[in-house]
């Protein structure tokens, strides 16, 4: 393992540790804030010199841990908004500060995190000579949040970058044909997850932001159709966003109070999985949804909207999960009837979905970003075929 390495290396004096500079947009609760925090600690832990920055500033609260040894930065320039083109120049002073940490630093790698900061990352560190590593956290094509703007410039951008990271080979093709960028593909990876004895519950759980391409409004509205006939059953979910109170609204004009909680974002999440007879993924665009694979991991039941093609890598449909038509409620509410009737298929499920533990194991799918970020260290996957 390159961590290994790293660590043998230091410790003998052979060289100084390496240095990485971790980006992303904040360390908010979400799957990529996740994924990159649990990176962060990982090649902490390997004898890395690791600063972590965002673009928010220090009020917008962490809810992600890193370990004290991470050093912390914030890139965010509050512009007045009344001045003439306010958000250009907000971006502007952004990318020039950004540049300036990096020509200080001299970082041996730089990693950027989603579409807009891959942009502001690529061009800050124009002709510095580093080692430029940006990923894609959905499948691009299927992102319609990033404007047309962005898109442009993505596309652009992306052939600067020494990799482009993609999660499925899905993405990975669509970003080789129209960035014309180097790209390897390496999915998220499942950290080791706790080992909870307790009993299953008649408990539905989904867990993502609030936010409408998660489809929480489409799981309410299937067990709505439900819920009389499974009287004992009642939804969690877990999570906050922009849409808690239209979905709020939504569970009390579907007469749901008593049978639909809303917990906010929740830290030991894993428990809540080990507990829930099913959990349930209805989104409408998705990239590689930790979600999913955490819920796997634990032995749980899940079903999941098939809202991008690279999914299947994660879920074959009836053997270790099943899949529904995004946007579909009256799929979903016959899956989940089915599941919600037969404990055995829920348990079948459950023991094969166990195996991503496995396949997806955190040593595993770090070597692979150790090819990407370290090159020098570690040999280099093929493009799209990592």
């Amino acid at each position: 393992m390159a961590g290994s390495a790293f660590k043998t290396n230091i410790a003998g004096g052979l060289r100084p540790a390496p240095k990485l500079m971790l980006i992303i947009g904040s360390l908010q609760g979400g799957g990529a804030e996740r994924q990159l925090a649990d990176m962060a600690n990982y090649w902490d832990a390997s004898g890395i010199a690791v600063t972590l920055a965002t673009w928010s500033g220090a009020e917008v609260r962490d809810f992600y841990a890193l370990s004290p040894s991470v050093s912390r930065l914030w890139l965010n320039l509050s512009v007045p908004q009344y001045l003439p083109f306010a958000r250009l120049a907000s971006s502007v002073r952004r990318i020039l500060k950004l540049r300036r940490v990096l020509t200080a630093l001299r970082p041996d790698a730089v990693l950027s995190f989603m579409d807009i900061s891959n942009v502001y990352t690529i061009m800050a560190a124009m002709r510095l000579g580093l080692h430029i590593v940006v990923a894609e956290r959905t499948h691009p094509h299927m992102n319609r949040n990033v404007t047309w703007p962005w898109r442009v410039l993505r596309r652009m951008c992306y052939s600067h970058a020494d990799y482009v990271v993609a999660q499925t080979r899905a993405a990975a093709h669509w970003i080789e044909e129209k960035c014309r960028a180097r790209v390897a593909v390496i999915p998220n990876s499942l950290r080791k997850l706790p080992n909870v004895s307790c009993e299953r519950e008649p408990l539905l759980l989904g867990i993502g932001r609030l936010t409408h391409e998660k489809g929480f409004d489409l799981l309410l509205r299937a067990f709505a159709r439900l819920a009389p006939r499974f009287p004992a059953w009642r939804l969690s979910i877990l999570g906050d966003g922009p849409e808690r109170r239209a979905l709020t609204e939504l569970r009390d004009e579907l007469m749901l109070d008593d049978r639909v909680e809303f917990a906010g974002e929740v830290r030991e999440v894993e428990r809540w999985m080990a507990r829930a007879g099913l959990v349930v993924h209805p989104s409408r665009r998705e990239g590689f949804p930790n979600v999913v694979l955490e819920a796997m991991g634990m032995g749980t039941a899940v079903i999941c909207a098939d809202c991008q093609p690279g999914l299947s890598e994660l879920i074959d449909d009836g053997v270790n999960g099943r899949f529904v038509p995004v946007d579909d409620v009256n799929t979903l509410a016959l899956v989940m009837a089915e599941l919600m009737a037969k404990p055995e298929l829920r348990e079948r499920l459950g023991t094969e979905a166990r195996k991503v533990n496995c396949n997806f194991e955190q040593s595993i799918i770090m070597e692979k970003w150790d090819s990407c970020v370290f090159p020098r260290t570690c040999q280099a996957p093929s493009p799209a075929t990592a």
